[in-house]
């Protein structure tokens, strides 16, 4: 006879199941021509030349020399990514991240906007493609070989993409055929997986956030009549951005992060680059403060 169970773990190992309710987890991928190709001809051609043992040296040629349209997709894709991670934690090998519900929706419109700007980029590079090609006879010389340049139509593979939002399980999740026992160790050893990639991703985060705190501290050491040390507007923007699109969401289902929420927020309300440049008392008590939240963070245990 079946026995379905539907096994919930009342008290969870940590505070961190009940990120469950308030995260999604977001698998972003984006494929883009690299441009880049191994030529083996050239790679022996090389050893020959230099008296080498085969197999020592590659040559990898940019099959379209210095392509403009290419290269913008390629910044472009790296600018992306960056703000991909910049909103989110990491969660899993597998390449799927952690994402505050509270930013679900600014997320889901700058990465879609961010998609709309990037098959604009691609459609501009195949318009010129078919030219690009006749371009690298000339730039490649004897290192120009056609069968490297597919069509547009096959080019198209290349290029895509992809922005998946799957529902974060909890160990409550479980509806499975076998004894209640079995169930609930199933269930329990789900926990344990849960709260290691839970602390791993807050890990992460502090680890970054760390960075950034640490390189204000260093700008901002110095007094009046000393020698100024140079910071640009956006010292702080790293580590607000963190503030308002991990922290603040996430604050309220751990008493550390609370903590520290609140910690950072007080230090970094209503501070401008600008007073810190001008106000020497301003800037060593903001030192002091970001100081104060660096130790605080290594005290947490991350």
């Amino acid at each position: 006879m079946e026995n379905n169970t539907n096994i919930n773990v009342s008290e969870p190992l940590t505070n961190a199941p009940s990120m469950s309710s308030a995260s999604t987890l977001v698998d972003l991928g984006i494929k883009v021509l690299t441009g880049r190709k191994k030529d083996v001809r050239a790679s022996k051609e090389l050893e020959a030349l230099k008296k080498a043992d085969p197999n020592v040296a590659n040559v990898h040629k940019k099959i379209l020399g210095n392509c403009p349209e290419l290269d913008a997709i390629q910044k472009f894709v790296g600018n992306a990514r960056n703000i991909h991670y910049a909103m989110t934690l990491p969660w899993s090998d597998m390449g799927m991240r952690l994402l505050p519900t509270a930013t679900f929706f600014k997320y889901k419109q700058q990465m879609s906007e961010l998609e709309q700007e990037f098959y604009v980029l691609v459609n501009k590079f195949f318009d010129i493609y078919d030219d690009a090609v006749i371009n690298a006879q000339t730039l490649l010389g004897d290192l120009y070989n056609p069968d490297n340049y597919p069509p547009v139509e096959t080019l198209q593979s290349k290029f895509s993409w992809r922005m998946n939002f799957t529902p974060l399980p909890t160990s409550g999740d479980f509806r499975v055929d076998m004894e209640n026992e079995q169930a609930k160790a199933l269930a329990e050893d789900y926990q344990k997986y849960y709260n290691t990639m839970f602390d791993k991703a807050i890990g992460s985060m502090m680890e970054k956030l760390v960075s950034y705190l640490a390189n204000i501290s260093e700008r901002l050491d110095y007094r009046d009549g000393e020698d100024k040390k140079v910071f640009r507007d956006t010292l702080t923007a790293n580590v607000t951005s963190i503030l308002e699109d991990l922290l603040v969401p996430m604050a309220d289902k751990d008493e550390r992060l609370r903590t520290l929420t609140r910690q950072l927020t007080d230090t970094f309300q209503g501070i401008s680059p600008d007073a810190l440049r001008e106000d020497g008392v301003l800037r060593q008590n903001t030192k002091q403060s970001v100081d104060d939240a660096i130790n605080s963070i290594k005290s947490l245990g991350w």
